[in-house]
């Protein structure tokens, strides 16, 4: 039986030495053998400019709706905004597309390749190829026009152009106004208007 006892005690000494050796070697291998990190092999990362980024503030395909004084439902949908450099009160939108359904039922439908929204003012400055197409047979062109927003108006900044349900329409102004739950449009300043029947 002390044999016994004396061969575990051996046993168990010669273990006390032999593993923290084994555990020393080890380690020194992963130091002696570890390769090298390359920079190359790093994780990508994507291309964004995230200076630019947050130099611009801009917001992606914004989308905006309301309703104005005289019960017209807009929306509003585009590109991009981001704040005007010259006067940050001002959003400065690309690509727009407004949408507006009257309370009469009549839809109209805006474009442009830019715009200047002021909030404060509930204006919106279409600018560069400015489109109007109307369920009532209307599609016109113009340089720019501003949007009331609050009260369901457009005037035009200059020369606009284009169909009517009658015919061919050129004009040196262009006013939409709401009167009684309707919109009118009045065309101002040498209106000249080329008769088509079977347009």
């Amino acid at each position: 039986m002390a044999l016994a006892d004396n061969a575990y005690s051996r046993f168990v000494q010669i273990i006390k030495v032999a593993l923290p050796l084994i555990a020393l070697g080890l380690l020194s291998t992963l130091f002696l053998f570890s390769r090298s990190i390359d920079p190359a092999d790093a994780i990508p990362f994507s291309d964004i400019d995230v200076a630019q980024i947050a130099e611009e503030q801009s917001l992606a395909a914004p989308k905006f709706s309301g309703v104005t004084s005289d019960g017209s439902t807009i929306s509003l949908r585009a590109e991009a905004a981001r704040p005007d450099l010259t006067d940050p009160r001002l959003l400065k939108v690309t690509n727009v597309i407004a949408d507006i359904l009257t309370s009469s039922g009549t839809q109209i439908a805006v474009l442009s390749d830019e715009a200047l929204y002021d909030g404060a003012g509930d204006t919106l400055e279409l600018l560069g190829r400015v489109r109007v197409n109307t369920s009532t047979g209307f599609e016109l062109r113009t340089d720019a026009i501003i949007a009331d927003l609050a009260h369901t108006g457009l005037v035009t900044e200059g020369p606009v152009s284009g169909f009517s349900p009658a015919g061919t329409l050129e004009a040196g102004r262009m006013q939409m106004t709401s009167a009684e739950g309707s919109q009118v449009l009045v065309f101002k300043d040498g209106v000249k208007l080329v008769y088509e029947p079977n347009r």
